[in-house]
C-alpha cells in the first residue's frame, strides 16, 4: 500500500497552486487536508464546464472542442485522484446525479472537433451549495500532548457535547462524552449510535471519526447550530428558496437512512443540525442514540420513548416504523418553513404535504420518504 503522507503531498502540490474559491473549498471541510482544496477545485471546474454546456444547449447543442477535451481531462482526473485515494483505503464516490451525468458526457465527447450534444442530453442541475464527492476520509489524529480546551455546547439524555478546535489543522470538532452514570444497556446504545454513524457516508449526516475506549466519547464533525438556534437567529431573513433547500437536504438524509433499512425514532429541532459556510447553509443529520434497523427488537420499553416529537398515535416505541418517523419529519419541515413550533401557518403548497406528514390516521400519511421529497420539489411560494 502506499504511504499516505506521500498521496497527500503529491496531491498537496498539484492542487495549491490553483486552489478553489473558499465557497468550493469550505464543502468539504469534514476531509482531511489537503482534500478539500482538492475536491473544491474538482467541483468548481466542474460545475464551471457543466455551465458552459447547459449555455450550448439552446445555440445548435454543439459543446466547443477545447471545452470538449477539458470536460475529458477532467473525467479522468477525477478518475486517477479517486484511485490514488482508494490504494491508502480512502474511499471517494462521486454523487449519484453528477456520476450519471459524467456516465453520459463520457459516451459523446470527443477529442477534437467539438462534441455534438445528444438531443436526449437534458440541461444539467448544476449544485454550488452542496458536496458532490462524498468520503470516509477523516479522522482527527490521536494526540499524545496536553488536551484541548473544550467548551460545552450541548447535553442529551446520555451524553454532553464539547467541541474544541483541532491544534494540528485548525478547525473545530466535536466530541460527545457518555455520562459517568450509563448502565450496560445505555453504554451498548452509545457504542452503538457511534458504530452507526461511521458506517453512515452521506453529505447530510453528521461524519463520525473516532471512538476512545477510555473516556466513553467520540469525536465527530461539529456543526455551528441545532435547526432551533439556527431559526432563532435566521428565521427573519430566510428566503423561500433557501428554507426549501434545507428541507430537502433533510429530506435526503430521511431518505438515505429508510433506504437503508433505519429508522431514527428520535427527530427533534435539537438533533437537526445546520454547517454554516461564507455563501451556504448545509443539513447535518445526527443523534442516532435510539436508531433501530427495521424488524430489530433492541427497544426495551416505552420509557425509551425521549423524543420531543411524539406520535400521539404510537402507543410503543416497539411499534415504531416509517410512518412515525414521518410524522415528526413533518414538524421539522413545519419549523424550516416557520421558524415556530406549530405545525401551522406554512405557504399553502408546504401546508398540504405537513398536514399529510402529521394525518391522524397513518395509513392517510406518506408512506415513504421519496413521496415527500416529490412533492417538496414541485412546491412553489
Amino acid at each position: 500500500m502506499p504511504d499516505q503522507t506521500a498521496v497527500f503531498r503529491h496531491l498537496s502540490d498539484q492542487y495549491s497552486a490553483l486552489p478553489p474559491s473558499e465557497a468550493y473549498a469550505g464543502l468539504y471541510t469534514a476531509m482531511q487536508p489537503p482534500l478539500p482544496i482538492v475536491f473544491g477545485a474538482l467541483h468548481e471546474r466542474l460545475n464551471a464546464l457543466f455551465l458552459f454546456m447547459n449555455s450550448k444547449m439552446d445555440r445548435g447543442r454543439h459543446f466547443n472542442a477545447e471545452q470538449s477535451r477539458d470536460l475529458i481531462d477532467l473525467i479522468e482526473e477525477i478518475r486517477e485522484v479517486r484511485g490514488s485515494l482508494g490504494k491508502i483505503g480512502i474511499d471517494i464516490r462521486v454523487r449519484e446525479d453528477y456520476q450519471r451525468v459524467l456516465n453520459e458526457c463520457s459516451a459523446f465527447l470527443v477529442v477534437s472537433g467539438g462534441s455534438p450534444i445528444p438531443e436526449s442530453f437534458a440541461k444539467i442541475d448544476i449544485d454550488r451549495f452542496d458536496p458532490v464527492f462524498v468520503s470516509n476520509a477523516w479522522q482527527p489524529p490521536t494526540k499524545t500532548s496536553t488536551p484541548p480546551k473544550k467548551t460545552m455546547v450541548g447535553e442529551g439524555s446520555y451524553a454532553i457535547v464539547y467541541k474544541y478546535t483541532d491544534e494540528t489543522y485548525g478547525f473545530p470538532v466535536a466530541v460527545k462524552v457518555g455520562k459517568k452514570n450509563l448502565d450496560e444497556r445505555e453504554l451498548s446504545r452509545f457504542k452503538a449510535e457511534f458504530q452507526k454513524m461511521k458506517e453512515l457516508n452521506y453529505p447530510y449526516i453528521v461524519q463520525a471519526y473516532q471512538f476512545d475506549e477510555s473516556h466513553t466519547s467520540f469525536t465527530m464533525e461539529f456543526c455551528d447550530y441545532d435547526l432551533r438556534n439556527f431559526m432563532h437567529k435566521y428565521n427573519g431573513t430566510l428566503q423561500f428558496a433557501t428554507r426549501k433547500r434545507l428541507a430537502l437536504q433533510f429530506l435526503y438524509a430521511m431518505g438515505y437512512l429508510h433506504r437503508r433499512g433505519i429508522l431514527h425514532r428520535d427527530l427533534s429541532t435539537g438533533n437537526v443540525l445546520i454547517k454554516e459556510y461564507e455563501e451556504a447553509f448545509l443539513v447535518k443529520l445526527s443523534d442516532f442514540g435510539l436508531h433501530k434497523a427495521e424488524g430489530s427488537e433492541f427497544t426495551k420499553s416505552d420509557t425509551e420513548m425521549k423524543g420531543s416529537i411524539r406520535d400521539p398515535t404510537l402507543a410503543s416505541l416497539k411499534k415504531f416504523a416509517k410512518v412515525n418517523d414521518i410524522h415528526a419529519v413533518g414538524h421539522i419541515l413545519a419549523f424550516m418553513f416557520t421558524g415556530r413550533s406549530s405545525i401551522a401557518g406554512c405557504p399553502p403548497a408546504i401546508q398540504a404535504i405537513v398536514d399529510k406528514c402529521v394525518h391522524n390516521d397513518p395509513t392517510q400519511r406518506y408512506q415513504d420518504i421519496s413521496e415527500v421529497i416529490a412533492d417538496l420539489e414541485l412546491a412553489t411560494e
